[in-house]
């Protein structure tokens, strides 16, 4: 799509972040690439691969189905999803910086809807299955109660009002990343992403996708940990905004005028 809303000459990374998903290695390749081929027609596009330590042949899937096709980095040891993205950035030269999920619980598809949402006055797009106009494909109902209501909570703590604040499904401007450090491991680093750039003041907008059940492999998540460690950022975020709203609202009194005798 050519609009002038549109930066249609950015230059595109496309960051993986992969850790024990050997199994559907092919699977990603069958889906991503004849989006990448469409996505060359009109911008240079590069990908990238973070094997996080995989424990499973991972790594040599990766070489093996898309070698030819993406720059392959690989972790000794499994360091997170925050820390893989935070690797990938560092090899990427695109002027856009995409992260996908590796599982297609996304389709790849949605890459080119990123994209065209990626307007002049926009800084990063992510994908909202939570959105009224998205939808979920039978996903366990535990993991839509956690994410729904962690959504839910930062959408009232937070300035833009998105429906979904978890997914990794997203598109930078290279900026974004450059400027918001990402200090959270795991999957909250993916929330500091976005808290932090609305609290920088950046464009967040929301593109209404489907999210799917994984097919192939285990989810990564470990609820307990997940939970709390979300609830105690939340809980940062809260006193940071009280703080602000307060520092707005109390003036200080101003100095009394000097007495000219």
């Amino acid at each position: 799509m050519y609009s002038k809303n549109i930066d249609n000459n950015k230059s595109v990374s496309i960051i993986i972040p992969c850790y024990n998903e050997a199994e559907g290695i092919s699977a990603l390749k069958e889906k991503l690439l004849p989006v990448i081929t469409q996505i060359r027609t009109y911008r240079d596009v590069e990908v990238i691969c973070v094997n996080d330590g995989s424990t499973d042949d991972t790594y040599l899937q990766l070489q093996n189905h898309l070698g030819e096709h993406a720059q392959i980095i690989n972790h000794p040891r499994n360091a997170g999803l925050s820390a893989a993205i935070r690797t990938g950035f560092m090899s990427a030269q695109g002027q856009i910086i995409c992260t996908i999920d590796s599982d297609c619980t996304y389709h790849p598809k949605y890459l080119i809807d990123l994209l065209d949402l990626m307007h002049v006055d926009v800084d990063v797009v992510t994908a909202s299955p939570y959105h009224p106009r998205g939808r979920v494909n039978n996903v366990p109902a535990w993991r839509l109660f956690l994410s729904k209501g962690l959504s839910f909570l930062y959408r009232i703590i937070l300035t833009q009002k998105l429906y979904t604040y978890t997914s990794m499904f997203r598109a930078y401007r290279r900026e974004v990343l450059e400027e918001i450090p990402i200090t959270y491991p795991g999957f909250l680093g993916l929330v500091e992403i976005i808290a932090e750039a609305m609290l920088c003041g950046y464009k967040v907008v929301e593109l209404p996708t489907e999210l799917s059940n994984r097919v192939y492999g285990r989810s990564k998540l470990r609820v307990v940990k997940v939970i709390l460690s979300h609830l105690k950022y939340i809980q940062k975020l809260s006193i940071r905004r009280l703080t602000t709203k307060l520092s707005k609202t109390l003036k200080p009194f101003p100095t009394p005028a000097k007495t000219i005798r």
